[in-house]
């Protein structure tokens, strides 16, 4: 279909011949994913290659800091919510030991009470012994 030259490809290997070997075939640059929009033939890549190797590298470098940014954002917000859970827990643990005090207060004061009417009824016992 892009009369390279190439004789005679077999329908079942034109598909292969053009995403794999074709000359003129248009591909895009290797770089692409970093943000080189070049589209050339095949066999003018290697050029478009050695002579952009600095603005490749460039771009490369850009995604990977951005790449980087967002990784460091998103460990970031990870960390902060860590940080809330934790708050969160150790208010609620705060919020079981003052329950936990209150209670203990409540039985000493119940305990005092006890004692209290314990000996009130021994002096009460003594009384009616005498």
């Amino acid at each position: 279909p892009n009369k390279c030259g190439e004789e005679r490809i077999e329908r079942q290997h034109l598909k292969g011949h053009l995403e794999q070997t074709c000359p003129l075939e248009v591909i895009k640059c290797e770089f692409n994913y970093a943000g080189c929009g070049v589209r050339l033939q095949r066999r003018l890549m290697p050029t478009h290659l050695r002579e952009n190797v600095e603005a490749h590298l460039s771009k490369t470098a850009i995604l990977v800091q951005k790449q980087l940014d967002k990784i460091m954002k998103q460990f970031k917000q990870q960390g902060e919510k860590q940080g809330d859970k934790i708050k969160q827990q150790e208010d609620k643990i705060k919020q079981q030991g003052d329950t936990i005090k209150k209670q203990a207060d409540k039985s000493k004061q119940q305990e005092d009470t006890i004692k209290k009417q314990a000996d009130k009824s021994k002096q009460q016992e003594d009384t009616i012994k005498k």
